[in-house]
Parts: C-alpha cells; structure tokens; sequence
C-alpha cells in the first residue's frame, strides 16, 4: 500500500492535521488530525510502498514497545486511514 497523493501533513498549532490539494481538495471536505505515532508513520512513510509490519517496525523501535502492540495500533492506523481514503492498496 501507499499514502496517496494529493494529501500533506501539516503542523498546525499543536495539532497534526491532513490537508487535501488539488482534485482532492473538492472532494475531501475534511480535516484530520493524527496523534504524533500516527504523524511520524506518516512522514516515516509517505512516498514509499509499505505493508502493515514495516508500520509496526517503525513503531517498535522508535516507541520500544512490544512487537504485539505495535501490530495491533499498526493496523489500527491503517484502517483508519484506508477509511478515510487516505491509502492506494
């Protein structure tokens, strides 16, 4: 999966927040925040092709918490931004 374009993160005060551009922005209509372990999965991995376990590695080690956690809030935050249509598969 990847992390569409047209999307971009932003810090806006202390929040992190999603922005649309361009043919995105008309059909978004919205704003999301991401909590800072969701905010770095995505600079972390915008761009790149990734699968749930790469997420979960990053969070392992940037966060040291155990390998089961890291699955579990990994595909947490997959689906919610597959929910959002924030991801290509």
């Amino acid at each position: 999966m990847k992390i569409k374009k047209g999307f971009t993160l932003r810090k806006v005060m202390t929040q992190n927040v999603i922005l649309a551009e361009g043919t995105n922005a008309d059909s978004f209509g919205k704003i999301l925040t991401l909590n800072d372990s969701a905010a770095m999965l995505w600079n972390a991995l915008i761009g790149k092709d990734f699968e749930a376990d790469d997420a979960a590695r990053l969070l392992t080690t940037t966060y040291n918490i155990p390998p089961q956690q890291a699955q579990e809030d990994a595909h947490y935050i997959i689906n919610l931004m597959t929910e959002k249509g924030l991801l290509d598969q």
